[in-house]
């Protein structure tokens, strides 16, 4: 036989405030989750904004490139998450000719204060005499990679030593 169970109005408070308690914790605890409180974006709005400073120079030791690093989203909000550059290149005078993954770049200073604002990388692998065309995708750490950049062209040439124009002597 079970007994009835005999507790105080006191013991009665007690208990129901614990458990008040205990779902207002709950309640706070579900409602707060985690990671950032934002409104989900649409993945083409994380693209890094399209590169279109691409520059490429005969340098005595290959063909060097430079570009600017991007800053913005493709929906032009601000850029924090830059993991790298692919740089791709096509071999050849025909236009039609496609480009392969030729080197990528790794970023690591997403949280140092001064951040590289310029890249610059040196192909050797050229041939004087060949057409060389050159373009750079950016991507984030989520491996959203943007648009190509512009693509240059580049006939190398290997710059010739400068010539001194020879002294009369006495």
């Amino acid at each position: 036989m079970r007994l009835p169970r005999t507790d105080s109005p006191a013991d009665c408070r007690a208990r129901w405030s614990r458990s008040v308690w205990l779902a207002a914790v709950l309640l706070c605890v579900a409602q707060s989750g985690c990671g950032r409180k934002a409104s989900p974006r649409p993945p083409e709005d994380v693209l890094p904004k399209t590169i279109l400073d691409l520059q490429a120079v005969n340098a005595p030791e290959g063909v060097q490139l430079t570009w600017s690093r991007p800053s913005l989203y493709a929906d032009g909000s601000r850029m924090s998450d830059l993991a790298g550059f692919v740089i791709e290149r096509a071999v050849g005078t025909d236009p039609r000719v496609p480009f392969a993954r030729l080197h990528i770049i790794e970023v690591g200073d997403r949280d140092r204060f001064r951040q590289i604002k310029r890249f610059q990388h040196l192909d050797r692998d050229t041939r004087a005499g060949t057409t060389y065309h050159y373009r750079v995708v950016s991507f984030t750490l989520d491996r959203y990679f943007s648009e190509p950049s512009n693509a240059v062209t580049v006939e190398r040439t290997v710059p010739s030593e400068e010539k001194h124009a020879l002294l009369p002597t006495p």
